[in-house]
């Protein structure tokens, strides 16, 4: 496991560490808005996450260059297929995520880049095992 790896997990377990600077604390409100995505779909994550996480996770989307999701959630409130839960817009909303996220590769390798190329925006490892 290489520092990256250590770092990704640091923000998906422990919230971006207890000292998180800013790239660990975009990537964890990123992790966490996403994991609800995967875990239960688009609403699921806009009914589970307080107004601050929600916007905290939009602005992480934006910090890795994923724009168009940050823009997705800024919007949730007044767009009508995010706003009215049915089937209907549960498969829309979720079919729109996927567009934007293919997979999990796509938000690990903008990770990726991010911290080859702004380390200083990350918290040092201070136990290379963790």
């Amino acid at each position: 496991m290489d520092d990256a790896d250590r770092i990704w997990n640091r923000a998906a377990l422990e919230a971006g560490g207890d000292s998180p600077a800013a790239g660990d604390r975009a990537l964890a409100a990123l992790l966490l808005v996403h994991g609800l995505v995967m875990n239960g779909g688009v609403h699921h994550a806009l009914e589970s996450l307080e107004p601050g996480e929600l916007a905290a996770g939009a602005d992480g989307y934006a910090y890795f260059g994923v724009e168009d999701v940050a823009a997705f959630l800024r919007g949730a409130t007044d767009d009508p297929i995010l706003s009215t839960w049915t089937e209907d817009t549960e498969v829309a909303s979720n079919d729109r995520y996927e567009e934007m996220v293919p997979d999990d590769s796509d938000l690990i390798a903008r990770f990726q880049d991010a911290y080859r190329d702004r380390p200083e925006q990350f918290a040092p490892l201070d136990d290379p095992r963790s």
